[in-house]
């Protein structure tokens, strides 16, 4: 067994665990340096080889004598295109260190070779399958990239909605559900969406197969490159010589829709006395079925995308009888997903299978939603053993089964959740129950909804937006060692911003917080003009302030300042607002760090200056004589938004902490899930660790424990109340705050230096008696434990890293490895 102990582990090439799209002009490494001899690199030696076993070393970087083991730069590399390779590391600390394990990665398409293809005549359902004869030699590395075209989706005309607003493929490799391609890209190129399926091929024969629905569009291409041991490079792409297809319109009839209002997902009534029983697999008969047919040529080269969809499969469930033939499912946490289903069946049974959220007083499914969606449909069965499951993912806990008519025997089933997650180390325990059990909600609920963007929801909207990628990226950060889904996110939102204002100016907070959190500045560099457009400089007055006359909330570059509007705290927006502004000297700031980190001095100067021109309009105009932020000009109104979102930012001068701490603590929680991040990060800021540590183990209506004990909901939802927002979803990352605020201020761990080379720990427990817990970091893992009973703090730095260490009246710098204090 490996002793990790000895070697460098966690690498990351351009923030991914198995790169994609690597270019060798410009590749970023990332590896977590053992804690071995004083844990601090001097060095570092990365190779990169053409083989697992690193035997055939294409390139090596020598001795490279810095303390850099995040996002480390190398430009140049002699890579070729649409090529797999192997990176390792070794570093240098007061001992040498053995090499890491190999990591794969794949290099970027020079050009696309696949043609597109879909199934002839004019149904949305393709059915696609190819069978490749490899030869009796071990398979080096084998991948699959996947493109499919098809509209996002969204508010329709009198057709209503276009689109599905997820994948547009499944993928099977010799019978296996392995992946999904795509449809979502931040410009006009495809993503391309890539599987490393080495271990799911043999000698002989070997079946890809897809099935694929679309509206308009209707095309899949996708490219099987494997290398052999012996180097030999095999390619099969699709097209009509090499794919053979059948129309998908009988297997699955009917054009309803699961999706609501925003989108237009297929109801998968499947019948499956037409399917073609044996297709995903080796060896089947396709000899009746029609050449693929040529699809449109993609509008653009297809791009890698860094996060792809997998299945995992969960456990068989337990089907509750309650009736002949009918059967009620809990799996216990909303997923999302599918069901598979095996049984025996007479020929032509149908089973009703309705999914849902919540279950009415009677105990049924809710199954037409009150976000929209509907999630019923009707499976038919054929004669015998056989397994069915969904193509599309549902956002559901429950499940009620009802046979229709026919026969269905020892029916077993069990949830198939879709992910582009990877290692979720973030915990948390404590001496208060209700704090952990928060914590654990908002935890599940980013380990549930981690897809291909930050979404909104995965159930009403299915759509990316700016307000919900700011929780979602700190709650995930303080999850899970994972990055590339963040920098997917911003990319995207830079180039297609939704509609509020505030919104357009957080994508460069994000940006910074990625930065910070992992030293690689490619996205600095990439988009960093992108973001200096976005601010409102253009409505900039002679007062410091933007004044801006678009006040309808529904307009495009209308101030949002929460959502529903029922959680506004009465919230009057003038023309010169203050949150609108916050974010306005917020964004400066933050383009002025970023353009002093790309040594761009004049542009620094430029956007500090504009930072400070706002925040000191902000306080000669729009604080009121007893210190509260007002909501903005021509009001002496003060929303408790006001207020927060400006201290959350750090706009707040030291001075006025305590006037606008008490102002704060007394307020209660009058903001909405998501505006729970502005108002927790605020009382934090300002000192008050007891206010804060009680709204987030408050049982009123606006709590989370409100949510858990009377609400029943295992992901976190839109809003806090039904009453509040009776069309809210029950999967709703924005929510999460108390898993973020738990790791950066109750344990009080905080990346202060990019790629968390340095830390800021300083806990506020409020009124724990004790805690543990961990926070990741690119570097690696801390862990904390605090039991003030005895008056100590243990924490455990990882290596390379340094921290100041505040706690109980004692200050100390510590490096890595365990540090003990004693409170003063």
């Amino acid at each position: 067994m490996t002793d990790t102990s000895l070697r460098p582990t966690g690498l990351l090439l351009d923030l991914q665990e198995q790169a994609v799209g690597v270019r060798g002009d410009a590749v970023r490494f990332s590896w977590i340096v053992p804690m071995l001899g004083d844990g601090r690199q001097r060095s570092h030696r990365i190779q990169i080889a053409e083989d697992p076993a690193c035997t055939q070393i294409l390139w090596d970087s020598g001795t490279d004598r810095t303390a850099d083991s995040t996002g480390v730069l190398h430009e140049g590399l002699p890579l070729r295109a649409s090529t797999p390779y192997w990176w390792r590391v070794r570093v240098t600390t007061s001992l040498e260190s053995d090499w890491s394990d190999p990591v794969p990665f794949l290099t970027a398409p020079d050009t696309w070779p696949a043609a597109p293809i879909w199934a002839d005549g004019e149904s949305d359902w393709a059915v696609l399958r190819t069978e490749i004869d490899l030869p009796d030699v071990a398979v080096r590395e084998a991948v699959i990239e996947l493109v499919g075209l098809s509209p996002e989706g969204g508010p329709g005309g009198a057709g209503g909605p276009r689109g599905g607003r997820q994948h547009v493929a499944k993928l099977w490799v010799n019978g296996a559900a392995t992946g999904y391609g795509s449809v979502r890209s931040a410009d006009h190129h495809p993503a391309l969406h890539t599987y490393r399926v080495t271990d799911r091929l043999a000698p002989g024969v070997n079946a890809l197969a897809v099935l694929a629905w679309a509206q308009e569009g209707r095309q899949v291409a996708a490219r099987l490159l494997v290398v052999l041991e012996d180097g030999t490079r095999i390619e099969h792409c699709t097209g009509p010589d090499t794919w053979r297809a059948r129309p998908g319109d009988r297997l699955l009839p009917g054009s309803r829709n699961i999706g609501g209002a925003w989108y237009h997902a297929p109801a998968e009534d499947w019948d499956l006395r037409e399917e073609p029983a044996g297709w995903t697999l080796p060896g089947f008969d396709d000899s009746d079925w029609a050449p693929a047919t040529a699809a449109p040529a993609l509008p653009a080269a297809p791009v890698p995308a860094p996060v792809s969809l997998s299945p995992v499969d969960g456990p068989v469930a337990s089907l509750e009888p309650v009736g002949p033939g009918v059967w009620r499912l809990d799996l216990d946490r909303e997923i999302v997903g599918g069901l598979r289903l095996r049984c025996r069946a007479e020929e032509g049974t149908r089973l009703a299978v309705h999914l849902g959220e919540q279950r009415d007083a009677d105990g049924a499914v809710i199954s037409t939603m009150p976000t929209g969606n509907v999630y019923e449909e009707t499976w038919t069965l054929r004669e015998g053993q056989q397994e069915i499951e969904h193509w599309g993912y549902r956002a559901f806990r429950h499940a009620d089964l009802r046979v229709l008519s026919g026969r269905l025997v020892d029916p077993q089933v069990a949830p198939v959740t879709l992910t582009s997650g990877t290692h979720h180390t973030g915990r948390f325990s404590s001496s208060d129950a209700d704090l952990d059990r928060v914590h654990e909600l908002c935890r599940y609920s980013i380990e549930a909804t981690t897809l291909d963007l930050y979404l909104d929801t995965p159930a009403r909207k299915r759509g990316p937006y700016e307000g919900d990628a700011y929780v979602n990226q700190r709650s995930q950060l303080a999850c899970e060692r994972s990055f590339a889904l963040a920098r997917t996110t911003t990319r995207y939102l830079a180039r297609r911003p939704t509609w509020p204002a505030e919104y357009h100016l957080m994508p460069v907070l994000l940006a910074w917080e990625e930065y910070l959190a992992t030293g690689d500045d490619a996205l600095l560099r990439s988009d960093l003009d992108l973001w200096r457009r976005a601010t409102y400089d253009r409505d900039l007055r002679a007062d410091g302030l933007v004044h801006r006359d678009v006040l309808l909330a529904s307009s495009w570059d209308a101030v949002l300042v929460d959502w529903p509007a029922s959680c506004r705290d009465d919230v009057e927006i003038t023309p010169a607002n203050t949150v609108l502004n916050a974010f306005q000297s917020a964004a400066h700031d933050a383009l002025a760090r970023i353009c002093t980190v790309l040594g761009r001095t004049r542009e620094a100067e430029h956007h500090a200056a504009r930072a400070a021109l706002t925040r000191e309009g902000i306080e000669d105009h729009l604080v009121r004589e007893d210190g509260a932020y007002r909501d903005g000009l021509d009001t002496d109104h003060a929303a408790q938004h006001s207020s927060a979102i400006p201290v959350a930012l750090g706009l707040a001068p030291t001075q006025r902490h305590r006037e606008l701490g008490e102002a704060l603590a007394a307020g209660g929680m009058r903001m909405s899930v998501y505006g729970a991040q502005f108002l927790l990060d605020a009382l934090f800021t300002l000192g008050r660790a007891e206010e804060a540590h009680a709204l987030m183990t408050a049982r009123g209506q606006r709590s989370w424990l409100h949510i858990i004990d009377d609400l029943a909901a295992t992901i976190v939802p839109e809003a806090w109340d039904p009453s509040l927002k009776p069309n809210m979803t029950w999967s709703h990352a924005w929510g999460t705050a108390p898993v973020n605020v738990i790791a950066r201020w109750v344990l009080g761990v905080q990346v202060v230096a990019p790629g968390a080379a340095r830390l800021e720990i300083a806990p506020q427990p409020g009124p724990l008696r004790w805690m543990k817990g961990t926070v990741p970091t690119i570097r690696g893992d801390v862990h904390l434990r605090c039991d003030r009973e005895v008056g100590e703090l243990e924490v455990r730095i990882p290596a390379n890293c340094s921290a100041r260490v505040r706690w109980e009246g004692v200050e100390r710098e510590v490096g890595p490895g365990t540090t003990v204090l004693r409170s003063a």
